[in-house]
């Protein structure tokens, strides 16, 4: 089995993302893995994570949206945002009131700036913020401009509703759920979280631990292959295009089997032969230059 791609996890609740990477690295009996965007210990659902060459896809997967379900709680505010902090208030008679949710949910999507929690991994002086947290000393999040794409109530109760997020890379879920808390005069943190859509990868497609290692065990199971993972355009190299790339020199137009049609600055995957990743390469059209090798990979 090929050591290079991309694998796809259900993470469960109760550990970490790292300590997923681990039991994954385990089981495929690999040493050289990591994962595409952390996800908390409370939460669940889709962890990529990119085995071999596959780590250095991540670069030009981090712009795909991202998709969540999250449930938000309203009768408490804590120290994390989640359910997993200290409880800072409670608010026993907190009740939903849903046009008030629509209304925020009307002015917080698109490009907004978004205050992190103070449990964040921003950094001051080269110390991220949850440790300072954690030493008891005071913090000050920087507020960061997101992109909420879509926003929508699923299901709610009293005190507590569903909401399915569509956003962009680092937007933090937790901020979500304490702002809207805010607004409507009470707590707000999160009581549940479930990524479906991360990297351009959807949760149907991922395993369990126990899956992931009951494929391999009957040698079924497939890495993603690195050219797939990247979700790119994707052209033909000739034998010599193959020599310049692995080379490091420019990719001229004469060592191109294929002519795509992709626009000046964007990547595109260049393949030789025999369907082998070579490399993604940045566009710059110059003279008889067709681009540059932005990352390259060693065929297997």
């Amino acid at each position: 089995m090929g050591q290079d791609g991309v694998v796809l996890i259900d993470k469960p609740a109760g550990i970490t993302s790292r300590r997923a990477l681990d039991r994954v690295l385990r089981i495929l009996k690999t040493k050289r893995g990591g994962h595409f965007g952390s996800l908390d210990p409370f939460a669940t659902g889709l962890l990529c994570i990119g085995i071999g060459q596959g780590t250095k896809c991540l670069p030009f997967l981090q712009d795909q949206p991202k998709e969540y379900i999250a449930r938000i709680g309203i009768e408490m505010s804590t120290d994390t945002d989640d359910i997993t902090g200290t409880m800072l208030a409670s608010f026993p008679h907190a009740e939903l009131n849903l046009d008030t949710v629509q209304e925020w949910i009307r002015t917080h999507t698109g490009h907004i700036l978004q205050t992190p929690p103070d449990y964040c991994a921003q950094k001051v002086g080269g110390t991220p913020l949850y440790r300072l947290k954690r030493a008891n000393q005071e913090v000050s999040p920087r507020a960061k401009e997101i992109h909420i794409a879509h926003m929508e109530i699923l299901a709610h109760n009293r005190d507590s509703l569903d909401m399915r997020i569509v956003c962009s890379r680092g937007t933090y879920i937790r901020a979500i759920a304490r702002d809207l808390g805010a607004a409507l005069g009470f707590g707000g943190y999160l009581r549940e979280l479930r990524r479906l859509k991360s990297e351009g990868f959807i949760l149907d497609h991922a395993l369990t631990l126990e899956e992931l290692e009951a494929r391999v065990v009957a040698g079924t199971f497939g890495l993603i292959p690195l050219q797939e993972a990247l979700h790119l355009p994707t052209a033909r190299v000739t034998a010599s295009g193959q020599a310049d790339i692995m080379d490091g020199k420019p990719i001229q137009f004469a060592g191109l089997v294929d002519r795509p049609e992709v626009p000046d600055g964007s990547y595109l995957a260049l393949v030789n032969a025999t369907n082998q990743l070579l490399c993604v390469a940045k566009v710059q059209r110059q003279g008889g230059i067709f681009g540059f090798v932005e990352r390259g990979f060693k065929p297997f």
